[in-house]
């Protein structure tokens, strides 16, 4: 059992004195007995505020109660106005872990603060103190902040929601509002239908369907999720594919030749070494037959050689002098490239460092969130202890005496650090920007440089006997041949990195071949066969009239109860309509209990003899409730059936028996 409510009270501050309730549950079947218009809806509506939940009857925060709980009611005909009130829930994890939640219903602190005390405080009698701690709920980041309750409570209850996609794209979790409308069936809406009580998508997609899927703990929530990154990843890597074979066909363009052996989509495996072929009218040629033909072009032996003349002074002179220019200008640029390293790994740094304030702003702000709603005490955002050697140290860096900043002060010095930081970044990157068009105009002249070196070596040693154009034909050879060595050596690089993709791609492949073929896994089948059978049999006992039984079943689409392919809550009588609310709430119950499902182990009727049922019916779902008893789950009931006939329908089944009488909140005043 993830989910065990071991008491409950509802604590109401009064101009006539302290009112209010306190009940203990145990495993298997609760029954809390009381007259109509008696507060019962009060007592299990104040277990959904509690717990966070209250989305479920239609309304959040305080609106969501009853209003004997903020505004006023009777007692023995003596009116009272409410002042002040809260409830407190205990409640245990499936290790046996109580805590105790307290919610402000009406006072001075806001009803979106919860506060969690880590200890039995309802069934303790001890009075020591307890460690408290506040959290938020019923606004946004409630299920994913450090601060947020719902994120506390799944993280206690070990519930291990999935994640799931919302609209917009980025993933959440599967909210616990949305799945807890098949554990608890309130009275204004939840016996209107199936999971009548989910009111909203939450941007989810077959939110409906999915909760449904983690209750069952099926194979197809991850699988689907499986489907989903697979599918994600790949269309990732059909793009990088895309990208680098347009990068090679580019290449290939430059070399005055065309792309061969590279597939334009993924393959798992490149089966030909891709090549740049260049057409001639006798064959086709590889740029390295091409870099062969244009070596053989230039002159045997050493160059200077071929083309000697008589030297020049003047010449000499200049060519000394640009190569003591090129030595300063590689120099310059190597110094530009490291300035740009270094300015890249600031910016790193300063990009954490202003991550890293923006989450201090948001804990901060949570925290002056929580002091709004009227949590006072002091929350310890550190133990005392080095998080680096575990070793304690003193809890202030400030000399006593000194004044701290107030939260207030603290978010305004964070949000202008942050301010400072993305100055330092925008700063950063414009001058990360000039330092790149620097490297390219410094690379321009290396270039320029070195083209002017060769120039002048040639001319030094040129004679009258050699033309002109075999010298510039020389320089058009060294420097075409220099453009297709880099193309090459770049179609090289290029090619590595296809290689590497294809096995990432081969790898994404695999993982989805590794899927079921079946959309549901075998283990998914016999759940759902085992979920049809619960229903099945609960329905029959609990008098099903509207179509034959035998025609029932649950739908693999949606996993809805349906009669000849379509949903039979359409057809079906009002009565019959609860009955089936009853059979599919119990069935998922036994059957993730009997196949290791996520359910949380807890089921709440609130009047559950809707419709005028007929007492057999009634009688039945008390007796097949009591059936499944062991200490692996709760059912509390709430019921205006008459005293006698309640005791009567008890007799002989374990239970426990809450009765209530006339009035459920009472007055505590002690005479």
């Amino acid at each position: 059992m993830k989910l065990h409510l071991n008491a409950f009270k509802i604590s109401l501050s009064t101009n006539r004195g302290p009112h209010g309730v306190q009940v203990y549950f145990t495993d298997g079947l609760n029954v809390i007995r009381a007259e109509n218009t008696s507060g019962k809806s009060a007592l299990l509506n104040g277990i959904l505020y509690a717990l966070g939940l209250e989305a479920l009857v239609g309304k959040r925060g305080v609106e969501a109660t009853k209003p004997v709980l903020h505004t006023g009611g009777d007692y023995e005909g003596q009116a009272f106005n409410v002042t002040e009130s809260y409830v407190d829930l205990e409640l245990s994890n499936g290790d046996g872990t109580p805590i105790t939640i307290r919610r402000w219903i009406k006072g001075d602190r806001d009803g979106r603060l919860v506060e969690v005390i880590h200890a039995p405080v309802l069934t303790s009698s001890s009075s020591s103190q307890y460690t408290t701690e506040p959290y938020f709920v019923g606004i946004e980041g409630a299920a994913q902040r450090e601060r947020g309750f719902h994120q506390f409570l799944a993280e206690f209850l070990n519930l291990e929601l999935p994640r799931v996609k919302r609209s917009g794209g980025h993933d959440i979790p599967l909210y616990m509002e949305c799945i807890f409308p098949l554990m608890f069936i309130e009275q204004v809406r939840g016996w209107s239908g199936i999971q009548a009580s989910l009111r909203h998508s939450f941007g989810i997609r077959n939110v409906a369907k999915l909760a449904v899927e983690y209750v069952l703990r099926l194979d197809v929530i991850a699988n689907e999720q499986k489907r989903i990154e697979i599918a994600e990843e790949a269309a990732s890597l059909r793009e990088e594919w895309t990208a680098i074979w347009e990068r090679l066909g580019s290449l290939a363009t430059q070399a005055e030749g065309n792309l061969r052996g590279v597939a334009r989509s993924p393959t798992t495996a490149l089966t030909d070494d891709p090549w740049i072929c260049i057409a001639t009218p006798e064959k086709d040629l590889t740029v390295d037959d091409i870099l062969v033909e244009l070596r053989g072009g230039l002159p045997a032996g050493d160059p200077e050689l071929a083309y000697a003349s008589p030297g020049n002074e003047e010449l000499n002179q200049q060519l000394e002098a640009c190569e003591s220019e090129l030595l300063v200008a590689q120099s310059a640029l190597s110094q530009v490239r490291s300035d740009i390293r270094a300015e890249e790994a600031e910016l790193i740094k300063l990009r954490q460092r202003e991550e890293f304030v923006a989450d201090d702003i948001r804990r901060n702000k949570d925290i002056k969130r929580l002091r709004e709603f009227g949590m006072n005490s002091e929350i310890q955002l550190a133990d005392n202890r080095c998080p680096t050697c575990s070793q304690e140290i003193e809890d202030t860096l400030v000399p006593l005496g000194s004044t701290v900043m107030t939260i207030e002060d603290n978010i305004h010095f964070l949000e202008t650090e942050k301010e400072a930081i993305s100055l330092l970044i925008q700063g950063g990157e414009e001058r990360l920007n000039g330092l790149r068009e620097s490297m390219a105009s410094q690379s321009s002249q290396v270039a320029h440089l070195r083209n002017l070196i060769r120039d002048l070596r040639s001319d030094l040693l040129s004679s009258m006997n050699v033309s002109t154009a075999a010298i510039r034909e020389h320089v058009h050879l060294q420097e075409k041949i220099a453009r297709i060595e880099v193309l090459r050596d770049e179609f090289v690089t290029q090619v590595e990195e296809l290689q590497a993709l294809a096995v990432r791609w081969n790898a994404n492949r695999g993982r989805y071949s590794e899927l079921p073929d079946d959309y549901f896994s075998s283990s998914d089948s016999d759940k759902l066969s085992a979920l049809s059978d619960s229903f099945d049999s609960l329905v029959n006992s609990f008098g099903y009239r509207s179509t034959s039984s035998t025609r029932l079943h649950i739908s693999r689409e949606n996993y809805r109860p349906i009669c000849d392919d379509f949903e039979v809550s359409f057809g079906a009588s009002a009565s019959d309509n609860i009955r089936l609310i009853w059979a599919y709430t119990l069935g998922l119950l036994l059957t993730s209990l009997s196949h290791n499902g996520n359910h949380w182990g807890l089921v709440v009727f609130d009047e559950p003899e809707q419709q005028q049922m007929r007492q057999a019916s009634s009688d039945a779902l008390y007796a097949r409730i009591a059936e499944m008893a062991d200490e692996q789950f709760q059912v509390i009931v709430a019921t205006s059936a008459p005293a006698e006939v309640t005791r009567e329908r008890l007799r002989g089944i374990p239970h426990k028996l809450l009765e209530f009488g006339d009035k459920v909140i009472r007055s505590l005043s002690t005479s």
